[in-house]
């Protein structure tokens, strides 16, 4: 028997390039196209009929929902309402990805399985998992046999493969998504998302400041950019770290019925700011000691790819991002754009995970990512 899984997440679809009869400045993902290549190459030709299992991970992050403003608004009160409409913006903007899930899920030995990130915690919504199940599903059913839409837990396992998929997200004390109290009553009796700081950082603070700089979401890490920014960009870094820090202050210190915050999990938000990049890999090692069962860990969020093999065999893989990527880590400095997913090969109990980067054909026109 042999099954193939695709991993891909931190995609980041919104509302479409164009939304609301002008241009999107919020949309990230500019390769649907791109996007389509990839699903329909992983279930036709040599990965059709051929193949026991293919399974496409969505790990996360591809559905941005705090990308898609309500009225013009990011409001930070998120009923299920409000979430459902964002849900039909980001099909609507991205119909042609929408097809090629269909399109995939419908063939022989093809499943879909998506797994809930902080950009997409809407999914804790129970609606909201339906209406993307049926979404991808070929039938438009739900329950489906071949779509699995995951929004109570931060992870899919696979132990009697020996490996396991996150999104990341719970490693990092601003975007942990509180499962065990995820939905508050609080906006006019409805039920609204008890929300992680980083997501109100990114609907407040992000959002707001992109018409003026519309690479600051891009660009990691943020850190290096503010002492950057004091000596180049002075005014609106000044004016950035204000805002950053009456957020927090506000959020984290001041009662409000929205959210639940535990002084805690505040300091715990203070003492991982000291650490100027984060790529999860000394995350995934403690995992993988803990987890002897565990051989190889994907995970995304940090919008950094990367592919470690330790010398005990156990493998770390990020996902990374199909966004537009600003590195100030002397590491890999520059502008990038990296379209790469985990590839994970297990034929006869043999597992073969690397890290791949999406080429496909070029088109005759694209978009210019400056």
């Amino acid at each position: 028997m042999r099954k193939i899984k695709i991993v891909v997440s931190d995609c980041h679809l919104s509302a479409g390039r164009f939304f609301e009869g002008k241009h999107n400045p919020y949309e990230d993902f500019l390769f649907d196209d791109e996007m389509v290549d990839l699903i329909t190459y992983f279930s036709t030709g040599k990965y059709g009929d051929a193949i026991d299992e293919v399974e496409l991970v969505l790990a996360g992050d591809y559905l941005d929902f705090l990308n898609v403003p309500v009225q013009g608004e990011f409001e930070d009160a998120i009923t299920e309402e409000t979430a459902l409409s964002k849900a039909e913006a980001i099909f609507a903007g991205h119909p042609k990805v929408m097809t090629a899930i269909r399109e995939f899920a419908a063939k022989r030995g093809k499943r879909v399985s998506y797994l809930i990130g902080n950009h997409d915690a809407d999914l804790i919504f129970q609606k909201v998992r339906e209406r993307i199940t049926r979404e991808f599903d070929p039938e438009g059913r739900y329950p489906s046999p071949v779509v699995s839409v995951i929004g109570d837990r931060d992870r899919i396992s696979y132990p009697e493969d020996g490996i396991e998929i996150r999104h990341g997200n719970q490693f990092e004390a601003g975007s942990q998504l509180d499962f065990a109290r995820p939905i508050l009553k609080a906006h006019r009796d409805q039920p609204v998302l008890n929300l992680p700081w980083s997501s109100i950082y990114v609907l407040k603070i992000v959002n707001r400041l992109k018409q003026e700089r519309e690479y600051l979401d891009k660009i990691r890490p943020i850190k290096v950019f503010v002492l950057f920014g004091l000596i180049i960009d002075p005014l609106f870094t000044i004016k950035f770290l204000f805002l950053s820090i009456f957020y927090f202050l506000h959020t984290r210190l001041v009662w409000s019925k929205r959210r639940r915050n535990r002084l805690k999990e505040t300091f715990g938000i203070l003492k991982q700011e000291t650490r100027f990049f984060l790529d999860l890999e000394k995350e995934a090692r403690q995992l993988l000691d803990q987890r002897p069962e565990i051989k190889t860990i994907v995970m995304g969020h940090t919008h950094r790819p990367m592919n470690k093999v330790y010398p005990d065999g156990r493998q770390y893989i990020n996902t990374g991002t199909w966004t537009r990527m600003i590195n100030l880590d002397w590491r890999y400095l520059g502008t990038q754009i990296r379209r790469t997913f985990a590839y994970i090969d297990i034929e006869d109990g043999q597992i073969k995970s690397e890290l791949r980067q999406w080429v496909g054909e070029h088109s005759p026109h694209q978009t210019f990512d400056g």
